[in-house]
C-alpha cells in the first residue's frame, strides 16, 4: 500500500525560500552556493554578524523575477484581489456569457449548424437592477434607490475583498526573502566588499534582463534567432531600453 507524507505548510515554506535562495546566489555576481555559505556560517567559517548578502550582486529586475516564479511554483500567489475585480469589472461594465448550446438557424430560418458555442451579453449590474425594477408599479421609486442598491452591492464586495486576506503565504514568502539575506542589487556595495577583502576591483556584468528570462525558460541561440531574427541581441537590447523608457527609467 503506497504511503503518503503528510508535508506541513511550513516544510513547503522553508523548502521553497531555500530554493529561491539558493538560485538567486547561484545567478548573483560573483555566483555562489547557498548550500556552502549556510555550512560555512555553522562551522564558523563565516561569522553570523557578517552580511554575506553584501558580496554578491543580483540586479533588482533578475531578483524579482526569480522571487515571482518561486511564489507561482509554490502556488503562494492566490490571485485574490485579481478575480475579485474581474467580478467588479463584470458588474460594473457587463461582459459576456455562455448560451445554451442549441442549433442555430440563417436569416431564412434554415438550420445552418445543429449545435454551437455561443455567448450574450450580460447587462451591467445598475442595468439588471433598473429593468427588474421597473416591473414593478413603482417605478418612479425603483428608479430613484437603483443606485442606492448599486453601491449597496459594491460595498459588500468591497468590504469582502478588505476582510479576507488570502495572500498570507504570498507575503510570509516575499518577506522573508526580501528582507532576508538575499543577495544586494547595489553594485557600489559589492565591488567595495571585494576591493576591502582582496585588494582588487572585481567586474560586475549588467544583463539584459530580457535576455536573461528567455535563458532562464532554457532558450538557445538558435531558439532566440528564431524568434528574434538574426539581429537578436540588437533586437533584445532594444526592447529592453523601450520598456525602460516606459516606466521613466534612464538608459545607458
Amino acid at each position: 500500500m503506497k504511503k503518503y507524507i503528510d508535508v506541513s505548510k511550513e516544510t513547503v515554506m522553508s523548502q521553497a525560500i531555500h530554493d529561491c535562495m539558493a538560485e538567486m546566489y547561484a545567478k548573483s555576481q560573483p555566483p555562489a552556493d547557498w548550500d556552502q555559505l549556510i555550512e560555512d556560517i555553522r562551522t564558523g567559517k563565516i561569522g553570523r554578524d557578517e552580511k554575506i548578502y553584501e558580496r554578491h550582486y543580483l540586479s533588482q529586475e533578475e531578483f524579482l523575477y526569480i522571487l515571482d516564479k518561486y511564489s507561482e511554483a509554490y502556488r503562494f500567489e492566490t490571485h485574490w484581489a485579481s478575480d475579485v475585480e474581474v467580478v467588479e469589472e463584470y458588474l460594473k461594465n457587463g461582459g459576456l456569457r455562455d448560451k445554451v448550446y442549441g442549433p442555430v438557424y440563417d436569416s431564412s430560418g434554415k438550420l445552418k449548424t445543429p449545435a454551437c458555442r455561443r455567448t450574450e451579453k450580460v447587462p451591467p449590474i445598475f442595468d439588471q437592477i433598473l429593468e427588474f425594477l421597473s416591473k414593478t408599479d413603482e417605478q418612479d421609486i425603483a428608479i430613484e434607490k437603483s443606485e442606492k442598491i448599486k453601491d449597496l452591492i459594491f460595498n459588500t464586495i468591497a468590504g469582502c475583498k478588505d476582510f479576507f486576506k488570502f495572500d498570507v503565504d504570498s507575503s510570509k514568502f516575499r518577506f522573508a526573502i526580501t528582507l532576508g539575506a538575499s543577495p544586494t542589487s547595489n553594485p557600489e556595495i559589492v565591488k567595495e566588499y571585494w576591493k576591502n577583502k582582496t585588494g582588487e576591483d572585481i567586474k560586475i556584468e549588467f544583463h539584459n534582463p530580457i535576455l536573461f528570462w528567455y535563458l532562464d525558460k532554457g532558450y538557445t541561440d538558435d531558439d532566440l534567432e528564431e524568434e528574434f531574427g538574426p539581429n537578436w541581441k540588437e533586437e533584445v537590447e532594444r526592447l529592453y531600453k523601450e520598456s525602460l523608457k516606459e516606466n521613466g527609467k534612464k538608459t545607458n
